[in-house]
């Protein structure tokens, strides 16, 4: 009987080697089932040719089944590290903006995690994957934080962008230091002060606004203000007038008593008119509990409460009753954002 028998029917006496390869390969051993070993090779019957099994089981075999494995492993890290390097395709608009330490001319790469800057006489423009572009304007600094499908995002500190995003609505994000805006199919503005508050200005569509739960919704034609560690403000339309927009200010990032609140409040309410709901809609979730019933009959004078829409409920900051009467102001449905929401919060 030959030595190497053992290696293909484990008869004979096994080599010390081939004894010590098993038992550091052993975990890996396949258990065949009753029916169908599908880690079996068999040579197909034909004239001269003996019908062979070769188990998987076999100490070589296992060592490239070993290798192969160890292969694939190398390929993902590889993928995974490419998927890392995603980059965005960033053109001069103007002077000569900054990818990182590098200037770019005419066209450049921006790559996940490195940061785009435009002095003083420099624009930029950044192509979003296959989805948008965002303008940027001087003096400004941007960073890219992901370029996967489903979470496109850009991290803005300080500057100007302007976005036209025609991917899926609440695919790409766009990071303050006081808000994150979050595009659902839109056009804006977003800027943002050395001091880190900003604001964004919506064309198209509509834009959220959202920070450590607080959350704003602003229409095309709408605007609304943020600030570092208070969040988004209260939208309001370019349109109302300066004792409206003094007063949103001042109940929104100034007032620090219930007294000025109210006092603000009761400007708010004095100048308010029927474009101005989306407005009074934010501020039944604002307000002290001793404005929220005069907010409440001035939105209705607006918009007429739903039957489902109760008083009692809105007192009490019922999400799914307020979300209803959203529904009737004619600026979308609030399911869209909730859709989207929920996929963010099931994402972490």
């Amino acid at each position: 009987m030959r030595d190497d028998d053992y290696l293909w029917d484990r008869s004979g006496t096994p080599d010390a080697d081939v004894q010590q390869l098993e038992a550091l390969l052993g975990s890996l051993r396949h258990e065949p089932s009753t029916s169908f070993d599908p880690m079996c090779l068999v040579v197909d019957d034909a004239p001269g040719l003996m019908r062979s099994p070769m188990s998987f089981r076999h100490p070589v075999v296992l060592a490239l089944a070993a290798s192969l494995i160890a292969a694939i492993g190398a390929g993902w890290v590889i993928a995974a590290s490419a998927s890392r390097r995603t980059v965005w395709e960033v053109s001069s608009l103007e002077g000569a903006p900054t990818i990182g330490s590098r200037k770019i001319g005419e066209d450049g790469r921006l790559p996940v995690g490195e940061w785009l800057q435009t002095g003083a006489d420099a624009r930029a423009r950044i192509s979003v994957g296959n989805v948008g572009r965002v303008d940027v304007d001087p003096h400004s600094r941007v960073r890219l934080s992901s370029a996967r499908e489903g979470n496109y995002r850009l991290r803005l500190t300080r500057g100007t962008m302007h976005a036209i995003i025609w991917a899926p609505p609440g695919q790409f994000f766009v990071d303050t230091p006081s808000s994150t805006a979050v595009d659902l199919g839109c056009a804006y503005t977003l800027r943002v002060a050395d001091d880190g508050s900003g604001i964004v200005e919506v064309t198209s569509g509509w834009v959220g606004f959202e920070w450590k739960g607080k959350e704003s919704f602003i229409p095309a034609g709408a605007m609304c203000a943020t600030r570092p560690r208070i969040g988004p403000g209260t939208p309001h339309y370019a349109e109302v007038s300066p004792a409206f927009k003094l007063a949103l200010t001042r109940f929104d990032f100034e007032a620090t008593t219930p007294t000025d609140r109210a006092q603000a409040v009761t400007t708010i309410l004095a100048e308010a008119h029927r474009t101005d709901a989306v407005t009074l809609w934010h501020l039944l979730r604002r307000v002290d509990s001793t404005d929220r019933d005069r907010v409440f009959d001035r939105l209705t004078t607006f918009v007429p409460v739903p039957s489902s829409v109760t008083r009692e409920g809105v007192q009490a900051g019922d999400r799914e009753m307020l979300d209803r009467w959203w529904n009737e102001l004619g600026l979308g449905s609030m399911d869209l954002w909730r859709q989207f929401q929920q996929g963010w919060h099931d994402a972490r």
